[in-house]
């Protein structure tokens, strides 16, 4: 199987030895007895500080060996004070949980919620709420200000109370919508955003925070379905950078799509691909898989025509480079779809 990258296995330290520790001939037994332990005991305790435990101890030895990842949350942009929570027993944070409109007044200082949402409303970094490219074109659902619906913000959960947060202010001619997204945690007694950005997709995409290594990101997925035999399914990954949420790269989680055959007369390719997706300290790890079969042109046809025609597997990786994800490939899906 082709890939764009492989793990070597690591090398196995090789046992700690200790020499004989047999007593001299003609020495006292109970005075070489009491030796005998002193040394076994200062040759374990140095074996212990060296580092060097023999493999046989397994109770010390790691059945998973992962490279070490260090919890780091990242420095809010901003932050405000909530009311102190009831103390858990042993002094343990607490994760707080906030309600849209709560989150919204925290994200945009100056909001109104009975007035709503206006068009040049800046947020808590001091950037317009709806100045990103991506939002071009979207319109409010009513009339400017837009109060805000609870229904139309998306929230995420993730790895130590961080949430995601999404939106759906704005709608487009295709069916999708858009608006701030934002990398947030309520804890203790405080509100924290540590990144706001733009996203735009269609109103079912689902958010949630991630950590790659020591990165906290953002995924959002989302399917599109132009017809039934041209859906796919995509995620796009968010880097946090200076207080910003970068949109850094859209990759297929799956796909499917017929087209006629060129290899089998009168009949159809269908193609559908599965991405596995694995985050790693240096970038994201894609492992992908494309089946082709034959079928026939109609459902219900003659069933000797639908077979598998072969299975193409590829690996590649999302490096990150500064304030961007770079692909070392691109998709096997390119390379395969209409060569059947």
């Amino acid at each position: 199987m082709p890939s764009a990258f492989s793990r070597e296995p690591g090398g196995a330290r090789g046992p700690s030895r200790i020499g004989s520790l047999a007593p001299a001939r003609g020495t006292n037994t109970a005075v070489n007895v009491h030796a005998l332990a002193l040394r076994s005991l200062r040759a374990a305790a140095a074996a212990l500080l060296a580092g060097g435990l023999a493999p046989g101890c397994a109770e010390f030895q790691q059945s998973h060996p992962e490279v070490p990842v260090r919890v780091v949350v990242p420095v809010p942009v901003c932050t405000t004070q909530l009311a102190p929570p009831k103390r858990q027993a042993g002094g343990r944070a607490v994760i707080r949980s906030l309600d849209p409109e709560k989150w919204m007044t925290i994200l945009v200082p100056k909001l109104d919620l009975g007035r709503g949402l206006g068009p040049t409303d800046l947020d808590c970094t001091g950037q317009y709420v709806f100045a990103n490219e991506i939002l071009r074109h979207g319109i409010p659902p009513g009339d400017w200000p837009q109060v805000i619906d609870p229904d139309d913000m998306f929230v995420g959960a993730g790895p130590e109370g961080l949430r995601a947060l999404w939106l759906r202010a704005l709608k487009f001619d295709n069916g999708d919508a858009g608006g701030p997204v934002a990398l947030v945690r309520g804890i203790d007694d405080r509100a924290e955003i540590y990144g706001i950005g733009s996203f735009r997709a269609p109103a079912n995409a689902e958010l949630r925070p991630a950590r790659m290594g020591n990165e906290n990101i953002v995924v959002a997925e989302a399917k599109r379905c132009p017809d039934k035999y041209n859906c796919w399914k995509e995620a796009t990954f968010f880097l946090l950078r200076r207080g910003r949420l970068l949109g850094a790269a859209t990759v297929d989680l799956e796909r499917v799509k017929r087209v006629p055959s060129v290899t089998e007369r009168g009949l159809y390719a269908e193609y559908r691909m599965r991405t596995d997706v694995q985050y790693q300290p240096d970038g994201i790890r894609l492992l992908e898989q494309v089946q082709v079969r034959i079928i026939p042109y109609e459902e219900g046809g003659d069933r000797d025509s639908d077979r598998l025609l072969r299975t193409v597997e590829f690996g590649r990786k999302l490096k990150v480079q500064r304030d961007a994800l770079f692909a070392t490939n691109e998709s096997v899906w390119e390379r395969v779809v209409g060569q059947d």
